[in-house]
């Protein structure tokens, strides 16, 4: 029973759920398709897995921002161990039905011991905050990327200006939640929920001081750090653009280069219908989805569609398998710990 309690450690348990949510993307792709994909797109396979590679850079460094507020526990997380939990927490999100339940308290367990729960949990909620807004200010640019090179139906303007308004009226929550916090307020929006009132009302009694603590972390960053808050949130928007590349090379893979702005295009259409039907284990249907209906609008075969869905999906496989590989591994002192063993880093 001790041995069995060894193993179900949180890391482990998150771990398993990744590897088994891992097992079942392959077999829904199947081996066979993943290694004709890759073969293929040929070489272009390896600039596709090295732009994800970068963009987690980019993730960590506006972490990284977030954290180092200037406490004395601030100086305890290292740029690997940060890029490695970070590269670990996308693979997670991406092995769960509702990412954030997965990704976002494995980084918060991951943290804890380096800033204590409070700041980790503050730390963790912030960058949550920074990588939505980020998307909502992406898909508006992209809006007005659409009506400016693409012929609308009325139809469709109408439904753009809906999706731009509301992606505009959930960034100013997010910005009043910067000001002010807002782990407290969705706590007693969860009270009033009938089937969960009590428990949450306990939890917010005995855990009081704590959430006002976490929120007032949370207001301190757009309040007393207002240059390193706009630098990432800029380095967020600025890696959903960056991201697009994939589909920039994907199209060279084909014979067939494209505007980048066209790239950017089918990123927001088909990051924007995966996160609606956000409740997709894996996503599984929904970004092939949305690839169908992106092409189609921009005139491009559909065959083009299904081979690059494709290739997006075994990168994704590819930096999950990266991302379970390293959430046994301690970084530290130059070194690299793995299972009792102490493995030197050059």
């Amino acid at each position: 029973m001790s041995k069995i309690k060894k193993l179900l450690t949180p890391q482990n348990i998150f771990l398993f759920i990744g590897l088994g949510a891992l097992l079942v993307m392959i077999y829904k792709i199947g081996i066979g398709a993943i290694l004709k994909n890759i073969q293929q797109t040929g070489w272009w396979i390896f600039p596709i897995l090295i732009v994800w590679g970068i963009a987690y850079l980019f993730n960590t460094i506006s972490a990284m921002l977030i954290i180092k507020d200037g406490s004395p526990e601030s100086h305890n997380v290292k740029f690997p161990t940060l890029y490695k939990i970070t590269v670990s927490t996308f693979a997670i999100n991406s092995a769960t039905p509702i990412g954030l339940a997965g990704g976002e308290p494995y980084k918060i367990m991951e943290l804890k011991p380096y800033l204590g729960i409070t700041k980790a949990t503050s730390s963790v909620i912030l960058f949550s905050m920074m990588h939505f807004v980020s998307h909502f200010c992406f898909w508006m640019v992209s809006i007005l990327l659409i009506i400016l090179y693409l012929p609308m139906k009325d139809g469709w303007m109408g439904l753009l200006i809906s999706i731009f308004a509301v992606c505009l009226s959930l960034t100013y929550v997010f910005f009043m939640g910067y000001k002010k916090g807002m782990v407290m307020n969705c706590m007693n929006i969860l009270g009033k929920i009938p089937l969960i009132r009590e428990k949450i009302q306990r939890i917010t009694d005995e855990k009081r001081d704590n959430i006002e603590m976490i929120d007032k972390q949370i207001a301190s960053l757009h309040g007393k750090h207002k240059r390193r808050f706009y630098l990432s949130l800029g380095i967020e928007f600025f890696t959903r653009i960056f991201t697009c590349a994939e589909i920039y090379f994907l199209f060279l893979a084909l014979g067939h280069p494209i505007s980048y702005v066209y790239c950017i295009l089918i990123m927001a259409f088909t990051s924007l219908f995966a996160n609606i039907l956000f409740f997709s284990p894996l996503q599984l249907g929904t970004r092939e989805g949305g690839f169908m209906l992106a092409f189609g609008a921009l005139g491009y075969t559909s065959a083009w569609a299904i081979s690059i869905s494709f290739v997006t999906r075994i990168r994704e496989l590819f930096w999950m398998l990266i991302g379970m590989a390293v959430m046994k591994v301690t970084i530290k002192d130059g070194s690299c710990k793995l299972s009792g063993q102490n493995i030197e880093t050059t």
